[in-house]
């Protein structure tokens, strides 16, 4: 995962931070089945439309976050608590309402990368409670899922295209001469 120093961070417009936070999170394995599939379609088949592509993604990373419960949310405070601990993920999946399987490390591996995500940080920070071992556990997972999702909200129409641009642009370089070995 990209990981950006403070400085650097500080110099991207919000724009930017937001499109980093969603291509972030478009390239977690919990969802790049599903975005390597539209891309497919897109691109290979001719399927849809560019703005389909776009419109199309934040319900994928929608069905990720609908599937998580409160185990989860407070797993993600408890990275935002002690980022170097080791994770505890459960055994088992729960499915979405699109019925597509999610395990729970993975589930739990989508939210600790959206915790890493400079705008997301930023957006913790403003709210200490997250950041303290005193607060009911319950409380300090739901201020961590209020924040992750209003940040993955904050997308605008102009940043979705822009990510969506982005995302098929480097599907049509897999999708060249190059991807099967081959040499322009």
């Amino acid at each position: 995962m990209n990981t950006l120093t403070p400085e650097a961070a500080a110099v991207w417009t919000a724009g930017e931070e937001r499109r980093h936070l969603l291509l972030t999170a478009l390239g977690h394995d919990a969802v790049d089945d599903a975005v390597t599939e539209l891309l497919f379609e897109h691109v290979v088949l001719g399927r849809y439309h560019w703005t389909v592509v776009a419109n199309s993604l934040a319900p994928i990373l929608s069905e990720v976050t609908e599937v998580a419960d409160e185990s989860d949310w407070i797993a993600a405070a408890d990275h935002v608590l002690d980022p170097d601990a080791q994770p505890a993920d459960p055994a088992g999946s729960r499915r979405s309402e699109q019925e597509t399987d999610f395990t729970v490390a993975l589930i739990r591996g989508f939210l600790r990368a959206l915790t890493d995500d400079p705008l997301v940080r930023e957006r913790l920070g403003r709210r200490p409670e997250i950041g303290r071992r005193g607060f009911d556990p319950a409380y300090r997972g739901g201020a961590v899922k209020e924040e992750i999702l209003d940040a993955l909200r904050s997308g605008t129409e102009e940043d979705w295209n822009i990510v969506a641009g982005q995302l098929i642009a480097e599907a049509r370089d897999v999708t060249g001469p190059g991807a099967k070995g081959g040499t322009d």
